[in-house]
């Protein structure tokens, strides 16, 4: 049963059909893991404590520099030099003191992922290089979690949500070990309303999934900032791909 000040907090969400009281419901018990706290992870957080979703667990071993605030917006001239995680749970709960907000002020590692992907409901990847990712993407797989995996840079952005039980690529299968990194927003600039709209992006597909809609699975969306377009892909899974596809997949 919602509060009276719950009702009142969430009553947009609540006048909508497709999330509803149950759904808001369904929000207030679930628990949202976000890896990074830059340009990504701070729309999408922001967008998820203010919805309601009920836990949040941040993820970051960075500190605040001044180059971050002109697109993490979670951040002040004040924070230069303080914890990103720290400075952005603090932020949150003055959004929403109603989310129990987790801050890991520590880097994504074979031991942090598999403790933390394992209690959450969904992962979000707000990182941004490959080798992290590619360690969410095989924990996420392994533990059967569902991933939404953001990217941006320039006037480019986008996202992919992955369910490790479906019949879809995976991380890996988009960007294997022998294709060369792409570019990011650290050596190739980023437009700041980007990241906006991509953490927005994941932010919505796992309101989505929490609350029960259809998902988007294996559906690379990809938008072109300078053309204001946005265009879909279907990502395919690799036989040779050693998280999901392939003779050796899914050994750990």
């Amino acid at each position: 049963m919602l509060s009276n000040e719950q009702l009142l907090r969430y009553s947009s969400n609540i006048l909508m059909k497709e999330i509803g009281e149950v759904g808001q419901q369904r929000l207030l018990k679930r628990h949202v893991l976000i890896i990074g706290l830059g340009g990504l992870g701070c729309p999408a957080s922001q967008y998820l404590a203010s919805s309601g979703v009920g836990q949040l667990t941040l993820m970051d071993h960075d500190h605040v520099s001044l180059s971050n605030l002109q697109r993490q917006t979670l951040y002040g001239s004040n924070d230069v030099g303080s914890l990103k995680v720290t400075q952005a749970a603090q932020r949150l709960s003055e959004i929403n003191p109603d989310v129990d907000i987790t801050a890991l002020s520590q880097a994504a590692s074979k031991d942090t992922l598999r403790d933390h992907i394992g209690t959450s409901d969904i992962v979000l990847d707000c990182t941004d290089n490959r080798d992290t990712r590619y360690l969410i993407n095989r924990y996420c797989y392994w533990l059967k979690k569902p991933l939404v995996s953001g990217a941006a840079r320039g006037f480019n952005g986008q996202v992919l949500a992955l369910k490790p039980s479906a019949d879809h690529g995976c991380y890996q299968c988009l960007y294997p070990a022998s294709v060369k990194e792409p570019l990011n927003c650290t050596n190739a600039g980023i437009a700041a309303p980007i990241v906006g709209i991509i953490g927005a992006m994941q932010a919505l597909l796992a309101i989505q999934y929490l609350t029960l809609h259809e998902m988007p699975w294996g559906r690379l969306q990809s938008f072109d900032g300078l053309i204001h377009r946005w265009q879909q892909a279907e990502l395919p899974k690799s036989t040779t791909c050693p998280i999901c596809g392939g003779e050796h997949a899914n050994n750990r």
